[in-house]
């Protein structure tokens, strides 16, 4: 009955305010407030909340009858949750169709149907380790992660239920211990999991349902001990109700984004959820209950799970179609997202959930869940379905030359510029990445750069396609050649002549492995062997450049195959900028190539010269792809400046400390004027981040080979002439 905090009472007024707690933590976070900087705690209230109310429920049933009805349960929570997030999802899929960039639709797509099945932190949390997807950028569904694992406990924890009860049966024993020695198990084993899994694999770690179930644990864990609770002294039990908001307070203003979640960093807010739940059954109307009970605060958690759903799109949406927005939008949209979610309260949510048929007939709650489940599904599939469609209208328009699955191999085909029957002819009117790309007899091919008076801006089409720009990669990555983020395991690939007497090895990070198909055509070509180690997200240093140590292992592992059985006589390297801990950027920088000459130091003294190659441009913080989608009639409002590249400076300043390594760029080919240009020849330059397209790779097959082969025969010839 509202009003009433005894133990009998279902309905808890200071639950509905401590909702309005977590989802007000969760926007003051996401509208970027500089006081609520741990606000992203607020999903692990709910969590608590969550974990309270259901264990709650399901044990009453439990003493109640011995049993739980599944079908009344899932009905339950299908009319509860299923309108309202059906509803917010059509809406987005919507939104982004009129204000996002098409080349984000598929993958937006994609995160709607996710969502819909309430699987999207699974999705979440194989991106966020996937270093091809270092230009995802928010998701307007992103938050639907935490209703996703919310509804798998919904799955899992009926069951768990079911099988205490059972046993409850079976042995004649007491319910509430059964269960509470069931749920405490669950508690310490995913809490242990949590640790283990934030501190060695960070970015899945806070997605996964495997380290957050713990969390609703402890809420199951309140309810099942509120006999004990409801004994409390009033004064005790307000005591740590206001202990427990504390926290909360704690919680939002000296956590941060640096700090490692889940783990045992998510105690504060868990433990502190929990404590303001169990002080609220004997507290009465004192302070902390009488706060939360208050009817602003009631009033803003009804209404918490539609606010909660339409606060993020709106966000990220505002954020596509006007930029990067202030501290003041950001408040204001958060703000607004009240109208909104007060009228799906009160026209879906709640008409829906109360509807006397639907408590009737479970079954009629179930199909209305499934339509709405349908509905997701289809507003993704919408989008991803456009995305196809204005794919397939490019390729079909004149000229076009999108590199599709199944299309042709750019490796097979005359680069742009190039006359199919006679290859070593040059179209004059052919740009300079192109243009003297196959002139095998220019002996200043090697030292000089494009000629940039013949750089057309104006492209008549664009391959890749911007829209398929992510799919234009090296086929090292189709063949698995690439080790993953957080992985240790080398993974060894040999390709190039197979009979070949010079054993050439490709080592580094995504940076080397740009160069994939172009490296094997030489080797190919040359009569090398060719052994690539390659791992996203790894540059190959002994310093110290990420938080778990993976890069580390990985490196030290390689070192060893290279200075032992597996020895090469020569190595490639490249790299990105990587770095942690203290010290400033060019500390950090110093660090790294101190890192990248020991390991190359250790080769030159085995006789293993080392070829250094640049990194390549950064465009900065926006996909030049998407804004190549968005501008075809005029790319050069996509050109950025020209720089060397974030990763070049580490691998100069450690070339120069090593007198068996040899310095190489291929930067004047892939910014040739002060504007880096995003299309040349026709050819879209970038995909993701700062890594140049496949096709723009192989157009410069002949550069590098001018520039390469010569630096690799001098190299080893040195080598061989030092050797003993």
């Amino acid at each position: 009955m509202p009003g009433r905090h005894s133990g009998t009472a279902h309905f808890r007024p200071d639950i509905e305010g401590l909702r309005a707690v977590a989802v007000l933590m969760v926007l003051a976070f996401h509208a970027g407030l500089p006081f609520a900087p741990g606000g992203f705690a607020g999903v692990d209230v709910f969590f608590v909340i969550s974990g309270f109310l259901i264990t709650g429920l399901l044990v009453r049933e439990v003493e109640r009858s011995g049993r739980v009805s599944l079908l009344t349960f899932y009905a339950r929570r299908a009319k509860r949750l299923l309108p309202a997030a059906s509803l917010v999802l059509v809406v987005t899929g919507i939104l982004t169709w009129l204000f996002i960039p098409r080349v984000r639709w598929a993958e937006i797509g994609g995160d709607l149907v996710a969502s819909a099945a309430y699987l999207i932190n699974w999705r979440l949390a194989d991106r966020s380790v996937d270093y091809l997807a270092e230009d995802s950028v928010a998701s307007p569904v992103q938050h639907y992660w935490s209703l996703a694992v919310e509804e798998q406990f919904y799955i899992v924890w009926p069951l768990l239920i079911v099988f205490g009860a059972w046993l409850v049966h079976r042995h004649r024993l007491r319910t509430r211990p059964v269960l509470g020695a069931l749920l405490l198990l669950v508690v310490v084993g995913s809490l242990g999991w949590s640790v283990v899994a934030t501190a060695s694999q960070p970015e899945t770690a806070y997605f996964v349902t495997t380290t957050r179930l713990w969390e609703l644990g402890v809420g199951g864990l309140v309810a099942i001990t509120s006999a004990h609770w409801q004994r409390l002294a009033p004064g005790t039990a307000t005591g740590l109700a206001w202990a427990g908001l504390a926290a909360l307070l704690l919680s939002v203003t000296i956590l941060g984004t640096g700090t490692a979640w889940p783990g045992y960093a998510a105690l504060l807010p868990t433990l502190g959820t929990a404590a303001v739940i169990a002080g609220g059954f004997a507290g009465r109307d004192r302070g902390p209950v009488r706060l939360l009970g208050a009817a602003p605060m009631r009033d803003i958690g009804a209404t918490s799970y539609s606010l909660y759903l339409w606060h993020w799109p709106l966000l990220v949406v505002a954020a596509a179609a006007w930029g990067d927005l202030s501290l003041w939008q950001g408040v204001a949209i958060a703000a607004f997202s009240y109208l909104p979610a007060r009228l799906t309260y009160a026209l879906v949510e709640n008409p829906i959930r109360s509807a006397p048929v639907m408590s009737r007939l479970p079954f009629v709650a179930l199909v209305v869940g499934a339509a709405c489940t349908v509905l997701g599904v289809g507003a993704g599939v919408t989008l991803v379905r456009g995305m196809e469609s204005s794919i397939e209208q490019t390729e079909a328009a004149p000229g076009a030359e999108a590199l599709l699955d199944g299309g042709e191999n750019p490796m097979d085909a005359p680069a742009p510029g190039r006359d199919a029957d006679d290859p070593s002819a040059v179209d004059e009117d052919a740009t300079p990445a192109t243009a003297t790309a196959t002139d095998d007899s220019d002996p200043d091919l090697a030292d000089t750069g494009p000629d940039v008076s013949r750089i057309d801006l104006t492209p008549e089409s664009i391959s890749p396609d911007p829209l398929l720009a992510t799919k234009d990669l090296p086929d090292l990555y189709a063949r698995g050649c690439s080790g993953k983020v957080g992985a240790t395991e080398v993974i060894h690939c040999v390709s190039g002549d197979p009979e070949g007497e010079l054993v050439v090895a490709v080592v580094g990070d995504s940076k080397i492995g740009q160069w994939g198909d172009v490296l094997e055509q030489v080797a190919t070509d040359e009569g090398w062997q060719l052994h690539l180690y390659t791992r996203s997200g790894c540059t190959w240093t002994a310093a110290s450049i990420d938080d778990d140590g993976s890069c580390l292992r990985w490196g030290q592992d390689v070192h060893d195959r290279l200075l032992g059985d597996e020895q090469p006589d020569v190595v490639i390297v490249s790299g990105v900028k990587h770095g942690s801990g203290d010290g400033s950027g060019q500390e950090r920088r110093d660090r790294l190539a101190a890192g990248y000459a020991d390991y190359w130091s250790d080769l030159g003294q085995v006789g293993v010269p080392v070829i250094v190659l640049s990194d390549t441009p950064s465009p900065g913080e926006h996909p030049v792809y998407e804004c190549v989608s968005e501008h075809r009639d005029d790319v050069s409002v996509c050109a950025f400046d020209r720089s060397d590249g974030s990763g070049t400076r580490a691998l100069q300043a450690a070339a120069a400390q090593v007198p068996t390594a040899t310095f190489l760029t291929m930067n004047d080919w892939i910014c040739p004027l002060e504007d880096c240009p995003p299309v040349i020849g026709d050819v879209l330059v970038y995909r993701q981040g700062s890594h140049i397209t496949n096709t723009y790779a192989v157009s410069l097959l002949e550069p590098l080979r001018a520039r390469l082969v010569p630096a690799v025969e001098a190299a080893v010839g040195a080598s061989g002439a030092s050797s003993p």
